[in-house]
């Protein structure tokens, strides 16, 4: 081990823990945590970003992309007019941060400085730097829904736009890499609507401001989104590390991350403070308190707070109705909560009083709409005026960057041109693994670009594409040998398929074919028990809001996973890397795999129940015949637009008794005549429905789907 200053730092018990995590990574972090000991300023960034690293970054993060990140983070600071003046801890907690929120870290750093450098070079102020990022940002990228996983802001480059949180991403690193302290702003659930939104702030003279992410539609302080956040039940912002002093109200300190609750800066605030206890009036110690308002037609959590010894918490909420709710024990308590700003001047104290069998049931308005004389009236919009011409034009130019893929796409393959095209700007990376296979692998490869996500095809290279093709067909072979035989449908979607769920895709068949192939002999039940070993040695993690979860590759390297997706996920990977078809089925919390003959379940971490559909009482009930509910809502009578799902109403599971999870996949239903009939497994549900007035506000129903009612 290299010897360190780092004995004496502040960060010390951090970086052991990191260091700990790191597994069979460990001497890459070691590598960057040790390479500036001659050079304090530099040593104590290295310990600050090794301390807060999360454990998908200490797993797999090469030393030379940790190391690059801050060599570059103090080049800004030395080349810029302002790098100076930022403070050491913003700097180190908004600028040095290799990352934003839940992407992939990516070496973005030194390609970003380099581009933006003489751009802002021509800037006189901060703020005029900030404005020129915001527009090289818009150069490059537009607004587009996209999938559940964040694309790391090189993706966003070759894809051509994301979604808010992508652009966010691309946005805060961009003014990270000219020295300007930025970080990401959300409200997690609207009020007025469905969906959330996220955005980007950066501190100008000592200042934060906000604006609208690689959009220069308005300057600072002013966004589409400005009227509609002065009715945001919550603002939070993400400062990576701990923020020792700071400005707004802490939210919450996690794993690497300070949660700071900026609801104030937006919008009407007032603290809301709860008390917990039990029948007998006892304060109750760490209890998790949720907040919860109404969007995609459940309750969705908006913030957790944890009771002191006392039974107490407080929380800084907007203007509005939330939903409060805890669990202790089979002891449960409900209750809503409203503040209008100019009925009342504050938002009153809360009681949760937790008493057994107690469920949440009835009607009530969520109300949010006051009198909002501070309100802005929107500035002309840059687009729209003596900037049109310019901001066409930029958007003209980055349109014809992908024309050019599509058509170099169309020439090498007609009829695979629309899959490829997808890739974007990364398209030679596709083209190059086709024209280069082999003639075996040909026919899996252009059935996998088909199937693949456009945020896999936006990033994959050549070489990882042509290595997975090769692995996977030796593994099928592998199987084959070993008496487990299926189709190549079954091959392409379940052994071939690089991705599992909505985690970061990594190369991770490279490292686990060797591990977990089946050689001679070997038997597919003993592979799977060895599967189900492997998974039951792994050890435990906490992970924070920033960074993605443990990939395949990280759970591996690190032997560690945070939750039950991640394990899930690699046992799946496990298997799929030896040959045999798997999949997961994540509303479930379980996987399935495929014997020849039917799918079956998997548990990883209980061997001895695989296979068995009645394993568990929620096994029993997906495999068993689903129930079907049939009903109508208020609001919707016959002949009238028919009730929508995730729109007007859902099926949603009280999830520990604490908040509502709406079941997404694992339902299916029909509506004739505006009666909705539903199947769904045997369980516990509610039907929760909402109607908004004229001014948006939602008249919410909860209503209990008992067992076998």
């Amino acid at each position: 081990m290299h010897q360190s200053k780092t004995l004496y730092s502040p960060y010390k018990k951090n970086i052991e823990s990191v260091l700990d995590t790191a597994g069979g990574n460990r001497a890459q972090i070691e590598t960057f945590l040790y390479k500036f000991n001659n050079n304090h300023e530099k040593m104590q960034a290295a310990e600050f970003l090794t301390a807060n690293l999360p454990p998908c970054d200490s797993a797999t993060l090469p030393s030379e992309l940790l190391i690059e990140n801050l060599d570059y983070a103090f080049l800004a600071r030395e080349s810029t007019l302002w790098g100076k003046d930022v403070s050491w801890a913003d700097f180190l907690n908004y600028v040095l941060p290799h990352r934003v929120s839940q992407e992939e870290a990516v070496k973005w750093r030194k390609i970003f400085y380099q581009e933006l450098l003489p751009i802002v070079s021509k800037c006189k102020t901060m703020r005029e730097a900030v404005l020129a990022v915001n527009l090289w940002c818009f150069s490059k990228t537009g607004f587009e829904s996209t999938q559940r996983w964040d694309q790391n802001p090189l993706m966003t480059i070759n894809r051509g736009y994301g979604r808010c949180e992508e652009a966010v991403i691309f946005t805060v690193c961009a003014l990270r890499s000219v020295g300007i302290p930025a970080r990401q702003a959300m409200v997690p659930a609207w009020q007025h609507s469905n969906d959330n939104h996220t955005w980007t702030e950066v501190l100008i003279d000592g200042k934060w401001h906000y604006l609208e992410s690689a959009n220069p539609d308005y300057g600072l302080d002013y966004a589409w989104f400005s009227g509609s956040v002065r009715k945001a039940p919550l603002v939070e912002s993400y400062a990576y590390g701990n923020v020792k002093q700071p400005e707004f109200p802490v939210l919450g300190r996690r794993v690497g991350c300070t949660l700071l609750n900026t609801t104030s800066m937006y919008a009407p605030a007032s603290r809301a403070e709860i008390l917990v206890t039990d029948s007998d009036n006892k304060p109750l110690n760490k209890v998790t308190v949720y907040f919860s308002v109404f969007n995609y037609a459940s309750l969705r959590p908006v913030a957790a707070k944890q009771t002191d010894e006392n039974g107490k918490t407080s929380i800084i909420l907007g203007p509005g109705s939330v939903f409060v709710s805890a669990a202790y024990e089979n002891a449960t308590a409900y209750a809503a909560s409203t503040w209008i700003p100019g009925e009342e001047t504050s938002r009153k104290d809360i009681q949760l009083k937790l008493s057994p069998n107690n469920k949440p049931e009835g009607t009530i308005l969520f109300r949010f709409n006051y009198s909002d004389k501070l309100a802005q009236s929107a500035p002309a919009k840059n687009s729209e005026g003596a900037k049109k011409i310019e901001f066409d034009s930029l958007k003209k130019d980055r349109l014809a960057k992908f024309e050019g893929m599509k058509k170099g796409a169309e020439i090498f393959d007609t009829a695979l041109s629309s899959s490829i095209a997808k890739a974007g700007l990364n398209t030679p990376e596709i083209l190059e693994a086709l024209n280069s296979c082999s003639e075996k692998e040909s026919e899996f490869m252009a059935e996998t670009i088909r199937q693949m996500e456009t945020a896999d095809l936006i990033k994959i290279s050549s070489n990882e594409l042509i290595s997975n093709a090769d692995l996977a067909l030796k593994a099928r072979e592998d199987a084959g040998k070993a008496g487990l035989k299926y189709d190549d449908k079954i091959f392409t979607q379940y052994v071939l398929s690089p991705r599992i769920m909505y985690e970061q895709l990594q190369p991770w068949r490279s490292s686990l074919y060797p591990f977990f192939r089946l050689k001679k002999g070997d038997k597919i039940s003993d592979k799977i028990n060895s599967v189900s070993r492997f998974v039951q040695s792994l050890s435990t993690v906490t992970r924070g809001p920033l960074g993605n979860s443990l990939t395949p590759l990280g759970v591996f390297t690190s032997n560690r996973a945070s939750n039950d997706d991640e394990i899930n996920i690699f046992a799946v990977a496990a298997l799929r890397s030896a040959g045999i078809p798997a999949r997961y089925l994540d509303e479930q919390g379980w996987a399935e795999l495929f014997d020849g003959q039917k799918w079956t379940p998997f548990y990883p971490e209980k061997s001895s129940m695989t296979g068995k559909q009645n394993a568990t009482a929620e096994s029993t009930a997906y495999y068993s015949n689903w129930r079907t509910i049939k009903f109508g809502l208020n609001g919707f009578p016959k002949g009238s637009k028919p009730p929508q799902y995730f729109k007007d109403f859902t099926i949603s599971k009280l999830e520990n008794d604490s908040f509502f999870q709406i079941v997404e996949k694992t339902i299916s239903g029909s509506c004739n005549e505006n009666i909705w009939e539903i199947s769904i497994p045997n369980g516990e549900y509610y039907l929760i429905s909402g109607t908004r007035n004229a001014n948006g506000e939602p008249t919410v129903s909860l209503i209990p789907i008992k067992q076998g009612q």
